[in-house]
């Protein structure tokens, strides 16, 4: 295993913790998460009431089961943490809606349509926030028109939102978010707080996203180790796919396989979005035929070719 530091020696904490390790390599291996401490610990109080007889039968199962079957998705389920909210990394979507999208918008003018991917969405925070921008962008690029009802436009604008947790899957498709302090709303721009409806007095702190982001949207699992991409993927590639803060938690060789799937689903004069800590390597970037642009603490890569 590379990127961090290794796990420790078998037996140097006893049975739990040698069979804790072999279920973390088994995450790494078909999620790309990788083993550390924290993540040991976390796990070792999850299943230290169960009889080391018992668990390691369990183990045994786990190792065996494919990576979308529910025994193991259930496992993700109490490693994997969903915390994010809306329009996270202001300057990053300052960036998209005021340079990226609008160079996409014109060079897209002659079939309007933009489908783009929001690979690792979580509970759909990224995947609506994503659709609101690019929604945003065609307005201000006299694409779209607001009315009292919403924006209308006559673009096709799709976004594909995936997830490996078929829990944030679901919390995503029902679009529903509230909660004070460091909730989803904790760094909402007032430009962008039509998008979100109140709910009413029976739930006085949650809001719906507007229909309008709504209907642009579609969620799916999707495990970015898989060898293919997600169904649905659309003929020429994605105009934009987008991984934010998920990389992070990956080592050098799921990295490697996650950035070789997301730049394939890139069409021809496309983009690829990653998290201000990403990069895609030198090497890659010339193989695959990416050229890198930076912004104010944002950074994008654009496929070469003819846009389709």
């Amino acid at each position: 295993m590379t990127g961090g530091a290794a796990p420790p020696p078998a037996g140097s904490d006893g049975p739990l913790h040698d069979l804790v390790r072999r279920l973390l390599e088994d995450v790494r291996r078909k999620a790309g998460i990788r083993h550390d401490r924290p993540l040991e610990r976390k796990l070792v109080r999850i299943l230290a009431a169960m009889p080391l007889a018992v668990l390691e039968e369990w183990v045994a199962q786990i190792e065996g089961a494919p990576a979308d079957s529910p025994d193991w998705l259930s496992l993700i389920e109490n490693l994997t943490i969903h915390e994010t909210y809306f329009f996270r990394d202001l300057p990053h979507h300052t960036y998209l809606r005021g340079h990226l999208l609008p160079r996409l918008i014109a060079e897209r003018a002659t079939t309007r349509i933009l489908r783009l991917w929001s690979a690792g969405c979580a509970t759909g925070e990224e995947a609506y926030g994503l659709a609101i921008v690019t929604l945003e962008a065609l307005a201000d690029a006299g694409h779209a028109r607001r009315t009292a009802q919403g924006l209308e436009t006559d673009w096709t604008v799709e976004v594909l939102g995936t997830d490996l947790s078929r829990i944030a899957v679901r919390q995503a498709a029902n679009a529903c978010y509230g909660g004070e302090g460091l909730g989803p709303f904790r760094e909402m721009p007032s430009d962008y707080e039509s998008w979100f409806v109140p709910l009413g007095a029976e739930a006085p702190l949650h809001r719906r996203v507007h229909g309008d982001a709504r209907r642009v949207v579609r969620f799916a699992r999707h495990n970015l180790m898989d060898a293919a991409l997600p169904d649905g993927v659309p003929a020429g590639g994605f105009d934009l796919v987008s991984c934010r803060n998920v990389m992070i938690y990956f080592d050098d060789d799921s990295r490697e396989r996650a950035l070789s799937l997301l730049t394939a689903a890139v069409a021809p004069g496309g983009w690829l979005v990653l998290g201000t800590t990403d990069r895609l390597p030198d090497n890659c970037s010339r193989v695959c035929g990416f050229e890198r642009h930076r912004g104010d603490r944002a950074l994008a890569y654009r496929r070469g070719g003819a846009a389709v």
